[in-house]
């Protein structure tokens, strides 16, 4: 895959990523348990980073994760063709869509439970589409929000003034996606928020009942890490949250891969 930068320069950004990550949690609060097949579902959500290397790892990840479910963002035609050609015998299911207005925009979705389309939302704001389906799971039907929620950067391409001025937009993005679900199914959101399990569009999800299922197992390790001027920021961006009609009763982060961001994982059981 061609190689790209992910976004424009960061400058003034390191000071507010750093602080971001000192304040963070850092201890563990629930012990992860197993679930069997017939008993429940599990769900990966990856931001493959369109213009990175090393295709190849980033579909050894997915293979090797052996989950029923596979959130992606910022696919294009090349990843679609590479990954179905690579994970064709894993998942019986695979949907790809792209995105409009911005290159390395799209969305899937791979599976290997069966699926339905319920709604795929254009972006009104130029950035990310939002795309939910519907899979039979051995809990029964459970739909599936895949967001890409506004990158933290102004319209004249700050980080700074970008990190505190966008984060309306998020929820924004988010209330008008949650417009398209059906409110009698259980629903997962995955993706990359783009945004800090504190901010305001999660706690936007949490006020409609839903729980983030990564910090009940793991408050500290990062899901993004960017290499700017010899320092490594960090940040928690990317989450599964779910509806009060499920349990999860695992979650945890990948930490290995090509993209800068980490692949999530989350299993699920009746509650």
């Amino acid at each position: 895959m061609p190689r790209a930068p992910k976004y424009s320069s960061m400058k003034g950004f390191v000071l507010v990523l750093i602080c971001a990550v000192f304040f963070a949690g850092c201890s563990t609060t629930r012990q992860p348990e197993a679930v069997a097949p017939d008993t429940g579902f599990s769900l990966l959500s990856y931001n493959i980073n369109w213009g990175g290397a090393g295709a190849d790892q980033v579909a050894a990840i997915i293979r090797n994760s052996n989950v029923d479910i596979v959130c992606l963002q910022e696919t294009t035609p090349a990843w679609e063709k590479y990954l179905r050609g690579e994970l064709r015998s894993k998942f019986s299911f695979a949907v790809f869509r792209e995105s409009e207005g911005r290159m390395g925009g799209g969305l899937a979705f791979l599976s290997k439970l069966p699926a339905r389309e319920v709604a795929y939302v254009r972006s009104e704001t130029g950035w990310f589409d939002g795309w939910i389906r519907e899979f039979q799971t051995a809990l029964g039907p459970v739909q599936a929000l895949n967001v890409h929620l506004r990158p933290p950067v102004s319209e004249s391409g700050g980080w700074v003034s970008g990190y505190f001025g966008t984060r309306d937009d998020r929820v924004r993005e988010m209330e008008r996606f949650y417009r398209h679900i059906d409110p009698h199914v259980p629903l997962i959101v995955a993706g990359d928020f783009n945004d800090s399990e504190n901010s305001r569009v999660v706690k936007w999800l949490e006020s409609r009942g839903l729980t983030n299922a990564l910090p009940q197992f793991d408050r500290r390790t990062p899901t993004w890490e960017w290499k700017y001027r010899g320092i490594t920021l960090k940040r928690r961006m990317d989450h599964i949250m779910y509806s009060p009609e499920l349990d999860c009763a695992a979650s945890s982060i990948i930490t290995e891969g090509p993209s800068d961001h980490f692949p999530v994982v989350a299993s699920f059981r009746a509650k």
